[in-house]
């Protein structure tokens, strides 16, 4: 998949996002880690979700800056293409977990407590430490 196919399918639309915009989802994505990372001995599940929800939110700072939010439905599968599509080939395994973390975060939050073990939420904070540098680095 590359941008035209996003593009072509609708699932993103050309937009013209503020600075401040970008620099509100930035921050909003560091204290979502900072989050994550403070809930690591009190719940799993949220450090987990809350690491995901700093990706997404990242995410879309970088989508943003590039003139393109998500349309249509499934969101977040969106900005996990289109993270995918700008660092897929040089991360792989970074932006293989991302797509992963999706329906395990879904399962966590609306179906099951408790499910999420302590290293999936390290990795889950580790990895979204990782993405969060690599769109900050792009985008600045």
């Amino acid at each position: 998949m590359d941008l035209s196919d996003l593009l072509n399918k609708e699932k993103i639309r050309k937009i013209e996002a503020s600075d401040a915009e970008v620099k509100d989802c930035l921050k909003a994505s560091e204290r979502d880690l900072r989050i994550a990372r403070e809930m690591l001995g009190k719940n799993l599940d949220w450090a987990f979700n809350i690491a995901y929800n700093s990706m997404i939110v990242a995410g879309r700072a970088l989508m943003f800056r590039e003139g393109y939010t998500p349309s249509g439905e499934d969101h977040h599968r969106t900005v996990i293409e289109y993270v995918d599509v700008k660092f897929g080939k040089n991360n792989p395994a970074l932006i293989e977990y991302f797509k992963k973390m999706r329906p395990k975060r879904h399962e966590s939050v609306y179906f099951s407590a408790e499910t999420i073990s302590e290293y999936e939420a390290k990795h889950a904070i580790e990895s979204a430490g990782k993405l969060l540098v690599l769109i900050k680095e792009k985008i600045r």
